[in-house]
């Protein structure tokens, strides 16, 4: 995606050492439990699952253009499976982030990269509201795609980085377009004018569901839902990656969303690091 901080994160920790550090620390059983369960998710979401496991398997090098789920959505991709993986895989293959299972009536999802959880929350959420939130040039485009491929009319594209106040952010790109932040150090980069979720329409809302994979940028984005609780719905789940390089460390924002009200955890999950809160229905 690219919303806050990480934007077109297309292999999102490549320029990162703090994700080799992460892989080398992982055993090489659970290495093997991960494979197999990452197989199982794929057979059970898939239904082109037999070309998807071949190239993940090495057994082929025939372009998948597309991810066909069992649901009826289709992701159609715009790069090499392998280097957008990460973008189709945890969203809407895996659902990590539990939205096919939420009640929630408007999605929030900064950092969309190429759509995939709102894909999935539009499609099976048809009468909610989601909020897509991807400023990479080469990202949103195919986040476009993918809604109109699908006939996805209750998504709203947002083509800017989200950030606590709004500021103007350097938005810089990772080697092999591997991830984009506004934390994160590159010789390229845009400066852009990024915005707050204040332009998002919470009126009529009952249950609010925020996905924040954004490269940084998801400390202060709870902040400011924090600081707006009182103006959101009154259920609220958030969702997000947290990244080792987020300002704010992932123990402060737990303490935080605690003293706010919110039951909040931290598992791990495929190796990466997350964050779930959920606000006392």
């Amino acid at each position: 995606m690219g919303a806050g901080g990480r934007a077109s994160p297309r292999r999102r920790h490549h320029g990162s050492p703090h994700f080799f550090l992460i892989r080398t620390l992982v055993p090489p059983r659970m290495k093997i439990l991960r494979k197999l369960k990452t197989f199982r998710a794929i057979i059970a979401a898939c239904s082109n699952w037999q070309e998807i496991a071949l190239v993940k398997l090495g057994l082929s090098s025939k372009p998948v253009k597309e991810i066909r789920l069992r649901n009826g959505l289709t992701i159609g991709l715009d790069r090499d499976i392998r280097e957008d993986w990460g973008e189709v895989f945890e969203p809407a293959i895996a659902d990590i982030y539990g939205v096919a299972a939420s009640d929630a009536d408007l999605f929030i999802d900064v950092g969309a990269n190429l759509g995939g959880f709102s894909c999935l929350a539009a499609h099976t959420h048809p009468s909610a509201r989601v909020y897509a939130f991807e400023p990479d040039e080469e990202s949103a485009p195919q986040a476009q795609r993918n809604f109109t491929r699908n006939n996805l009319g209750n998504i709203t594209l947002v083509k800017a980085p989200v950030t606590e106040d709004g500021r103007e952010v350097r938005f810089s790109m990772q080697e092999n377009r591997g991830a984009a932040s506004i934390f994160l150090p590159s010789d390229a980069g845009l400066r852009l004018s990024s915005t707050t979720l204040d332009c998002v329409d919470f009126s009529n809302a009952k249950s609010l569901f925020v996905k924040l994979d954004c490269e940084g940028a998801e400390g202060e984005i709870i902040d400011w839902l924090i600081a707006h609780r009182s103006t959101l719905p009154p259920r609220i789940r958030i969702a997000c990656e947290y990244h080792p390089w987020c300002p704010i460390p992932r123990s402060e924002a737990l303490k935080r969303l605690k003293n706010a009200g919110f039951q909040a955890d931290d598992p791990v999950i495929f190796d990466e690091q997350y964050l779930f809160a959920e606000s006392p229905a």
